[in-house]
């Protein structure tokens, strides 16, 4: 059973102003500092517009492929026969399916950005104490904020750049976003097991969730490598059908896997703009007084 104890940091509650009628904090002086509150978004409003437009995106892609445009896809020069369904590459290659691809998938990117600067610092500030490894947290917690950088860049790099721009720069791309997601999603799960995230009552749902979307991801790798190989060197036709739905499954396991976030804010964040500027002395003698 794992113990959790809280740092000083968190044990102490933060000054606290009172509401306006708008809902948000009062102007107040803290450390010789104004703060002003302007705005103030649901955590579940946000991580929605995180999760649904690449949702949208891709199953519209692959849809739209499917049913409507099955004939142009399958009009490749195929080497070893021709496979029933598409890469994802060729499907994204195809003008209306590519529109869908880049609008929904690019629009989400500044959302996830802010999901990985909330989780970098929260992720420091709810380490688990007794953890006695502080370095190796310390790693795991950048690599989840790099590694997760990384991966929204090659994501866009992969959607911008198809097979008709360049499609050895597309698959170094589509290659690179896989690792770059794998590595991430370690280090969000071994950041998670050893911080205040892992606790109940969504805490061990999410942590469970992340191990199996994780679990699939990877050991769809080999089976997505092994299929490939099987189609291009041993003219096995099925086998591309293989690594197609390898590739399908990758990206909505990935979708899922991001999808956990729902459990590790909700309840636990709220996302506030704020105004941060020197106080005047008069401004200090007289602030809102603040509950701590």
């Amino acid at each position: 059973m794992k113990v959790f104890r809280m740092e000083k940091n968190e044990r102490e509650s933060p000054p606290t102003p009172p509401l306006n009628s708008l809902g948000l904090f009062e102007p107040y002086v803290h450390e010789g500092k104004k703060i002003t509150e302007v705005a103030r978004f649901n955590p579940v409003a946000v991580f929605l517009s995180g999760f649904i437009p690449p949702l949208i995106g891709s199953v519209a892609a692959i849809a739209i492929a499917l049913i409507f445009h099955n004939d142009e896809i399958s009009n490749y020069n195929w080497q070893c026969g021709r496979a029933r369904l598409p890469s994802l590459s060729r499907i994204i290659n195809l003008p209306v399916e590519r529109t869908f691809w880049q609008l929904f998938l690019l629009f989400h990117v500044p959302i996830r950005i802010v999901e990985l600067t909330t989780g970098f610092s929260r992720y420091k500030r709810l380490r688990n104490v007794n953890y006695p490894r502080v370095w190796l947290y310390e790693i795991s917690r950048y690599a989840y904020f790099y590694l997760g950088l990384a991966e929204l860049f090659f994501l866009a790099a992969l959607s911008i750049v198809g097979e008709r721009e360049n499609i050895r720069y597309h698959v170094i791309f589509f290659y690179v976003f896989g690792l770059c997601g794998i590595g991430f999603f370690i280090a969000n799960i071994f950041c998670h097991a050893h911080s205040l995230y892992y606790l109940n009552p969504y805490g061990r749902l999410s942590y469970y969730l992340k191990i199996l979307f994780a679990s699939l991801y990877i050991l769809s790798v080999p089976i997505l490598m092994a299929s490939f190989f099987l189609y291009w060197k041993k003219c096995i036709t099925w086998a591309y059908d293989v690594f197609a739905i390898c590739e399908y499954t990758g990206v909505f396991l990935n979708i899922c896997f991001h999808g956990c976030a729902f459990f590790d804010i909700r309840y636990k964040v709220t996302f506030s703009v704020r105004i941060v500027e020197k106080a005047e002395e008069d401004e200090e003698k007289n602030s809102v007084p603040v509950k701590h």
